[in-house]
């Protein structure tokens, strides 16, 4: 264990949160996606590409009983496995060293409700990489094509599972174009703003595997208030 740690406190049932400074730390994207699904105690969910864990906390903080954690860098699952012990969640959320995009990943097929994923936001030739090699594979395609993600996610999920993520909405339009090549259909879609009077910068979105085709847009979710405080919504994120 590195001698970077820190511990963020979630407010969310008391948890607290297990980082490295120099690896990929989570943001607020990660607490709008793992609010925008659902979290039901009789259904499994996993999320691909888990990091420190916090989209499990938070299923388990909404009702969630059943989650399981994949991440390829076995240090940031190191860390995440000490969270939910630290936190006295270990019976209902599990932490898997795993590269959801090989081979491995054929032990889960098929086995849940629901799936989360923050996948990289940029193409790997889209500015500079980041040193850290894990904080660049968090935040940059390298080998893998968005479409690749899909289809890989796909055959995690029972048939008529739900995918949820979040993405850039610059880049909306190729996430669509490759959502087009997967059986999944876009069910749901909501745009997130800084400011009221701001453009979107993220997307949240509900995909459907084997759905029918029909979205519904719904009203833009708003992180802040003119005065810089969260909105209200967003505030009681963290309650």
């Amino acid at each position: 264990m590195k001698n970077n740690i820190t511990i963020t406190e979630l407010l969310l049932s008391g948890f607290q949160l297990f980082q490295d400074e120099e690896e990929f730390k989570f943001s607020i994207d990660a607490i709008l996606l793992a609010h925008f699904g659902e979290a039901k105690g009789n259904k499994r969910y996993l999320e691909l590409g888990t990091g420190t864990g916090v989209i499990p906390h938070v299923l388990y903080h909404r009702g969630a009983r059943h989650v399981v954690g994949v991440d390829c860098n076995g240090y940031v699952i190191e860390l995440a496995l000490k969270s939910v012990i630290h936190n006295n969640i270990a019976e209902a959320v599990s932490m898997v060293e795993l590269d959801y995009m090989s081979d491995a990943g054929k032990v889960y097929y098929g086995q849940f409700d629901g799936i989360y994923m923050n996948p990289p936001y940029f193409e790997s030739n889209s500015g500079i990489l980041p040193q850290e090699e894990s904080v660049a594979l968090a935040l940059h395609e390298q080998q893998h094509s968005m479409k690749d993600r899909l289809v890989q996610a796909q055959r995690y999920l029972k048939f008529g599972g739900t995918l949820w993520m979040i993405y850039t909405t610059p880049r909306l339009e190729s996430l669509l174009s490759a959502i087009e090549q997967t059986q999944f259909r876009a069910k749901r879609m909501r745009f997130v703003h800084g400011k009221q009077d701001k453009v979107s910068k993220l997307v949240l979105l509900e995909l459907k595997y084997g759905g029918k085709i029909g979205m519904m847009v719904e009203p833009p979710l708003y992180i802040y208030k003119v005065d810089g405080s969260y909105s209200d919504e967003v505030q009681a994120y963290y309650e």
